[in-house]
């Protein structure tokens, strides 16, 4: 894919020299201590304040115990000599600067460093031919920019401006120096190189996934390190560890499978069912038991918002192992989190941890129950709210059984108990006026309304900002409490789904990426609601698990939410725009019926002529729902991993190259398998 690059201003390495010369404004050499080095920076090196987010870089810097290291721009020796001291088998620093070279070189000594040589090069030329590099790191590379670009303040027009022609040419050959499993990692100041970025890595054929990123305290620039590997070239056709895998799960479980929400599909060239098993993941991307690589717009069902071994969160689980994995007591863990949480959620006064968004969910029930004095629930028709009796009805309902114009209220399974569809009341999702009567017919006996304002299960079809308003007018009028669930739907806003909506629900369940990766589930609410889990309260809730708040999550938790800023927010909610955006264009333009709803960094297809607007208009017949498990199955065997039958969600490790990834492979699904070019406009609801 070709991506619009404008004119840039480059200068070749002479100029640089001059920079280099020309930017010296102070008394040298002078001393500093960092990361316990004693440092000197000798004149004609580019003083600290120059290395724009170095400090940071080496303090987010990746594990690199017994690995062979390439850096790119030694300047006085860091990060390098920090890496070398920090368990590097070795580290190689170059630079087109002779007086940084012999900086680093004097470093070295001055801290008895003997794992680091540093000599002069212009990026690869001097490096022998035979070397191979488990990690090459070039720290901040070339600011190039259109010529009308509005440089910031930190930024000087012409510092560190190699162009892009040298960006080129190092990610060219950088991945020749590289051993089979190695990696490139680059350290960029936000995100004005993205278009570039993609361009040249894409024509290389390589992966690349944001490692990490952040801001120094002192600082509101944003920095990251982007990682670069070899990319794969051909359609994935080995499976043969996940079929045996299959195989023997088909001997130990129901219909193969531990969670009916991950069924295998059909893949490979022999169009067989197999389920995908994951062997590890990094970043925006997983790897399967066969070695085949894919981005992840999975996530574990949207749990991973910062993809998988985030620094900071494995960092945080990694800290709290050390001291325990759970207790019969509180820690400091349960209250960090927590108050993070009431911080950031105006609905959210007072909060109970549980163990998933099932427990959430169930406990809010229970608290609307014995605050109101009533036992009968509203839900949305096809709303899945996990799998608690009273939640589950009608969340699969068909054509077969939902009934006219007043939705039924269908059993969850085979023989439920009949008293529980009786207490659930089912509404038709957002129609104002029929949800209306409905309310107000049952209004003296509801305690609770469950919503979800972008219901993900009944077609992620954001809810209509007349139909959350009456919901909250008539839900006042006969005191029946709102319950916003948002396990799924709280990351497309800072403060939450309901906040973005306008809509103020008494009781809020979450999960999935408020625990940082591992098991969780929180309910909130007013004081006043809450006060239905206190002991001292004359009709309780009691409310317990041997795992809830286990330390643990809580300090995965408390990292997650750390890290998902507002600025981090709206980036990959500019991404989801961009995907849902550009799919709907294509399939239009190839006259295939796919539509995407969603919101935010969200996303769901749909295999219809119109994004549908209600839970009956996005349930899919026989064919269409064949027609999304091909598509499902195409994007796995191009790299692409997403939730079936075909939902998923922008990763703040992902950036627009991964986003072009996924629609490089989407178009190819829709050139090239039959059951997509069968569902054309002329036959699709």
């Amino acid at each position: 894919m070709n991506l619009p690059i404008g004119k840039s201003h480059m200068t070749n390495v002479e100029e640089i020299r001059e920079i280099l010369a020309s930017s010296q404004n102070r008394s040298f050499p002078f001393h500093m201590t960092e990361f316990g080095l004693d440092l000197v920076v000798q004149e004609g090196v580019f003083p600290p304040e120059e290395f724009v987010g170095w400090r940071w870089a080496t303090e987010n810097f990746p594990p690199v115990h017994g690995l062979d290291v390439l850096e790119i721009g030694c300047g006085f020796g860091l990060p390098g000599l920090h890496l070398a001291r920090a368990g590097a088998r070795s580290v190689t620093s170059v630079d087109i600067n002779a007086r940084a070279v012999a900086n680093t070189i004097e470093n070295a000594a001055r801290n008895n460093i003997s794992n680091l040589e540093a000599f002069e090069s212009d990026v690869f030329s001097n490096v022998r031919p035979k070397r191979r590099f488990d990690i090459i790191f070039w720290n901040f590379p070339s600011q190039f920019a259109p010529d009308d670009y509005e440089y910031e303040n930190d930024l000087e027009r012409g510092i560190i401006d190699a162009g892009y022609a040298l960006l080129r040419r190092f990610l060219s050959e950088g991945p020749e120096w590289l051993t089979n499993d190695g990696r490139i990692i680059m350290g960029f100041g936000g995100y004005a190189r993205d278009d570039i970025l993609s361009q040249i890595v894409r024509e290389n054929r390589l992966e690349a996934s944001i490692l990490v990123q952040g801001s120094r305290q002192t600082r509101t620039a944003t920095y990251r390190l982007v990682q670069v590997r070899k990319g794969h070239e051909e359609p994935y056709s080995r499976f043969s560890q996940s079929r045996a895998l299959t195989e023997r799960a088909r001997g130990l479980y129901p219909a193969g499978v531990t969670r009916v929400s991950i069924a295998p599909v059909p893949i490979g060239k022999r169009n067989e069912d197999l389920s995908i098993y994951a062997h590890a993941g990094e970043g925006a991307r997983i790897q399967d038991a066969d070695g085949n690589s894919y981005v992840d717009f999975h996530n574990n069902f949207s749990t991973l918002i910062h993809g998988h071994r985030h620094p900071a969160t494995i960092a945080a689980i990694a800290s709290q192992l050390e001291r325990g994995t759970c207790f019969g007591n509180p820690t400091v863990a349960d209250i960090d989190l927590a108050q993070a949480i009431c911080e950031r959620i105006p609905a959210i006064e007072r909060v109970r941890f549980l163990n998933s968004g099932t427990e959430a969910l169930m406990f809010a029930i229970k608290a609307a129950r014995a605050m109101t004095g009533r036992t009968r629930l509203a839900k949305l028709e096809g709303a899945f709210h996990g799998t608690y009796d009273w939640a589950e009805v009608s969340a699969r309902s068909s054509p077969n059984n939902w009934g006219g114009d007043y939705p039924k209220s269908n059993p969850p399974y085979r023989n439920t108990p009949p008293h529980v569809c009786e207490e659930v009341v089912v509404l038709p999702l957002d129609d104002t006026a029929r949800s209306k009567t409905i309310i107000e017919q049952h209004g003296s006996d509801l305690a609770c309304i469950v919503v979800d304002v972008l219901p993900c299960a009944a077609g992620m079809i954001p809810l209509n900002p007349d139909y959350l308003t009456m919901l909250q007018d008539t839900a006042r009028r006969h005191g029946i409490l709102l319950i916003s669930d948002e396990v799924v739907s709280f990351r497309v806003h800072y403060h939450g789904a309901s906040a973005a909506r306008g809509f103020h629900p008494d009781l809020v369940t979450l999960g999935k990426v408020v625990g940082g990766g591992l098991p969780i589930g929180v309910v909130g609410g007013t004081s006043a609601t809450m006060e239905a889990f206190a002991p001292h309260d004359s009709a309780p809730v009691p409310q317990g698990g041997t795992f809830s708040a286990n330390p643990l999550t809580m300090a995965a938790g408390r990292a997650a939410l750390a890290a998902l800023t507002v600025g981090e927010i709206d980036r990959i909610n500019e991404l989801g725009n961009y995907l849902r955006q550009q799919a709907e264009e294509f399939a239009s333009q190839v006259g295939v019926a796919i539509t995407v709803q969603g919101a935010g960094s969200l996303f769901r297809f749909h295999a219809k002529q119109h994004r549908p607007l209600s839970y009956r208009e996005a349930h899919h017949d026989v064919a269409e729902s064949e027609a999304l498990r091909r598509l499902h199955a195409g994007m796995l065997e191009r790299g692409i991993y997403v939730a079936a039958p075909f939902w998923g969600g922008i990763s703040t490790s992902m950036t627009k190259l991964h986003v072009d990834d996924f629609l490089d492979a989407f178009r190819a699904c829709l050139r090239e398998t039959p059951d997509l070019k069968r569902l054309d406009r002329r036959t699709a609801t």
